[in-house]
């Protein structure tokens, strides 16, 4: 009888025993299959480490030209980010817009825009200018634009275009900057070193959009309470801001346009030159032509008492502020 009990103990351990074997089993197979699961979503999300191949970012770039901006400079594709892009304007199914870059020239390195340009859809951008591009403008189906030196907004060419680049032609030379108001006149400046132009090229111009009827919209304005209006303008309502003052738009003009002063002091009286000598009010009444016109050379020097120290196509003269007693003096008597 003790010989069956301890038969069946011993065969209750060997089940107990190959049930835990069993256990075990079954616990590193449920291991394992996950491990491998975790293995493959790894491989599914890491696709660029997978097999240890690199993708580089060109190859990730190139896979995206259909839908990516990509612009190419010098052989180099670019992909700009929308805080690269500057005055975007889109017309006509196509797409203009500004981009910086850097170049070096005989160690010396230059920061300037380039005016770009794609079809809507292409994402393929191409140069339009051959140099710098200030400003550009778009008006119906035109596009205008500044071709400047790099290094500066001067000695800009004026071009207008059709949108697809076609018709282009060349509007005017040796510009500083231009505006284009009501889609009808362009207002434009030239560059201030630009020899030999005087007066009438140091003044305000305006043609039509298609270079026709060229005029002086407005002389240039200096006196000793407000320095020069040469480059800060803005045409508006007909008028040129300039600042320190708002000079009514000619048609053309003759260098007597009514001019309204701001914050140039406390004086009764202004006085200023453009293509004439003149002094009026802060509010521009009461305008009074002190001497002539000329064409080349307008400056007052000094005002001391009651005498206006001025240069006058290259002579140097006084005259009363009341424009009685002109007369030439030389340079001592200049103080």
């Amino acid at each position: 009888m003790s010989q069956n009990k301890e038969r069946v103990r011993m065969r209750n351990n060997k089940v107990w025993v190959f049930g835990c074997i069993g256990i075990v089993i079954l616990v590193l197979l449920f291991t394992m299959n996950i491990g491998s699961k975790d293995s493959l979503d790894d491989m599914d999300t890491n696709p660029k480490e997978t097999n240890n191949i690199d993708i580089s970012d060109d190859a990730d770039h190139d896979s995206l030209t259909d839908k990516e901006l990509t612009i190419e400079i010098n052989g180099d594709k670019i992909y700009p980010t929308d805080t690269d892009i500057m005055d975007e304007q889109k017309m006509g199914g196509w797409v203009y817009f500004r981009y910086m870059i850097e170049e070096t020239f005989n160690n010396y390195t230059v920061v300037y825009p380039i005016l770009f340009c794609y079809k809507e859809g292409d994402y393929i951008a191409e140069r339009v200018n051959k140099s710098a591009c200030y400003r550009f403008e778009i008006v119906g189906d035109y596009l205008y634009y500044l071709d400047s030196t790099m290094d500066s907004q001067a000695h800009g060419a004026l071009y207008v275009a059709k949108l697809d680049g076609t018709d282009e032609r060349l509007l005017e030379e040796e510009l500083y900057d231009f505006q284009i108001v009501d889609e009808q006149y362009i207002y434009y400046t030239y560059s201030y070193d630009t020899i030999g132009v005087g007066l009438e090229g140091h003044a305000l111009h305006r043609m039509n959009l298609d270079g026709s009827e060229k005029m002086i919209a407005a002389y240039e304005v200096s006196g000793i309470d407000m320095g020069t209006s040469h480059f800060n303008y803005k045409v508006e309502d007909g008028c040129v801001d300039c600042g320190t003052f708002k000079m009514k738009v000619g048609d053309p003009a003759d260098g007597f346009e009514e001019i309204v002063f701001k914050d140039i002091g406390d004086n009764d009286w202004v006085y200023y030159v453009t293509n004439r000598l003149i002094k009026a009010r802060k509010d521009g009444s009461e305008r009074m032509e002190l001497d002539g016109v000329d064409d080349y050379h307008y400056e007052i020097e000094s005002i001391e008492d009651d005498w206006i120290y001025y240069i006058k196509g290259g002579e140097k003269y006084k005259i009363r502020t009341d424009g009685s007693g002109k007369e030439e003096v030389t340079d001592a008597a200049i103080k």
